[in-house]
């Protein structure tokens, strides 16, 4: 089940929240409605998430009884953190490791394809689970003994198949005890509708531009083709996983719960740093918390600190793909992080800030068009035709060819992103009450072509689901 779904916005979520406010067992009623919800459409894969959270339960446990004794407690966070390694590297990444040494000439017992099919939300259970044995170990945290409450934290419905990853510190208090008042749930109303516009409205028609350029022949793809591609697909990612991340803030605050931003405005970074520091915020700062630091961060001189961003951008493709082109991504966006360091921050830091926003907004531009791509063969041909190496033929067709009036008009709205004004219609101004009549109005024209869109049928879930 998916938040853009019929079935979740006119059956699950009505039912549910009446059932939630009318009982009076708001736990109880979570643990079982968010239990529903993920076996909706995953009941075959529903063990792993049993699995992973029966993982974190009697791991957190055993943490607890060896507070006493440092090296058995390392022990068991260890093995603690290597059965969920486990079971997301047997879903995820076992195809990908028989591809990769099938490649590479190894026999492999694993026919290179033939692997279990990847249980929704995996990438994101899992972490949910290791930060929390980590924090356990870390002496931040204390152990969770009510299995209910770890339980509700971990299938948590709003954040459970694509986050954000919420540390169980940042809601530990909010699952003994919620409060509501008119304000959160009117303002978690206006996120759920603003997240499913853009989904619904403007990241799906982007969409359909990019499939049907990434489907073309390579002499096909000419210049201008694979730049609308990317543009369109960079503008794509941000809109579906935003428009994602809105909901399901939206979401929990209808239930009580109060969960972190996970965007701040990325494409008004003036540098790539920057730009990671505001996009899917929740990952950037567990890669930070569980990976970088541990590391060594910048504390051990400056190649130790190259190698830790490029290790912690490697994960980060990896966590979105099982892919080597997913790793070149993070590994690229690693790269220009490790320039700006040694220098490149310190020129594009004297450009006019409209340079520096442009240079952050392409350096992201350029680097999706690998996460988009099928394959190595795909980024060799879109790269070389952005590069103005096409080899289309004279007869390959026009980017009007993709665009209609209504496509043309949500790019210019995608571009409106990057101006100050879109920091003032999401941000605090545009919900004073002197404006609430337009912010109403403007609300209740994108829920009705919202019902609209969902109503012709079209079925597109969210991008990253994938991971």
């Amino acid at each position: 089940m998916i938040f853009s779904s019929v079935e979740f916005l006119f059956y699950f979520l009505p039912i549910f929240l009446l059932v939630y406010q009318v009982s009076g067992r708001h736990n109880a009623v979570l643990l079982v409605g968010s239990a529903v919800f993920y076996a909706w459409g995953e009941l075959r894969n529903a063990w792993v998430l049993a699995a992973s959270l029966a993982g974190c339960y009697l791991g957190g446990l055993a943490l607890g009884r060896e507070a006493d004794r440092r090296d058995r407690q390392r022990w068991v966070l260890v093995v603690s953190l290597l059965f969920q390694l486990s079971l997301l590297v047997a879903f995820k990444y076992l195809g990908f490791l028989a591809d990769t040494l099938h490649d590479l000439g190894w026999q492999v017992s694993i026919e290179p394809g033939s692997v279990p099919v990847l249980p929704v939300g995996i990438s994101f259970f899992t972490f949910h689970a290791m930060s929390y044995l980590v924090d356990i170990y870390r002496g931040q945290l204390p152990v969770e003994r009510k299995l209910s409450r770890l339980t509700n934290y971990i299938l948590l419905f709003p954040h459970l198949l694509a986050g954000p990853i919420v540390r169980y510190a940042a809601i530990r208090r909010q699952l003994i005890r919620r409060h509501w008042t008119v304000a959160r749930l009117r303002f978690g109303m206006e996120l759920l509708i603003i997240g499913l516009g853009q989904k619904l409205l403007l990241a799906n028609p982007l969409g359909t531009v990019v499939d049907a350029i990434y489907q073309l022949d390579s002499h096909a793809l000419t210049t201008a083709l694979a730049w609308l591609g990317a543009i369109a697909y960079a503008f794509q990612v941000y809109l579906d996983f935003s428009g994602y991340s809105h909901m399901a803030l939206g979401l929990a605050l209808l239930l009580g719960f109060s969960f972190p931003r996970n965007f701040r405005f990325p494409f008004h970074a003036l540098s790539v740093r920057e730009f990671w520091r505001r996009w899917h915020i929740s990952l950037s700062s567990w890669l930070r918390d569980y990976v970088y630091t541990p590391l060594g961060g910048s504390r051990r001189g400056g190649g130790r600190t190259i190698a830790n961003i490029l290790i912690v951008f490697g994960l980060c493709g990896l966590w979105h793909g099982a892919g080597w082109n997913f790793v070149c991504w993070g590994l690229y966006n690693g790269g220009l992080i490790v320039l700006e360091r040694l220098g490149l921050g310190r020129i594009t830091a004297r450009w006019p800030r409209v340079c520096q926003q442009i240079y952050a907004w392409l350096a992201f531009t350029t680097g999706v068009a690998m996460f988009r791509a099928e394959d190595f063969a795909q980024v060799g041909t879109v790269y070389a035709a952005m590069a103005g190496w096409s080899s289309a033929t004279a007869g390959a067709m026009h980017p009007g060819r993709f665009l209609d009036g209504y496509t043309v008009l949500v790019l210019l709205l995608a571009f409106s992103s990057m101006l100050p004004l879109s920091r003032w219609f999401g941000g605090r101004h545009f919900v004073r009450p002197r404006w609430a009549p337009v912010r109403w109005v403007f609300l209740t024209l994108v829920l009705v072509l919202g019902a609209t869109s969902l109503a012709s049928g079209s079925h597109n879930p969210f991008l990253y689901f994938r991971f």
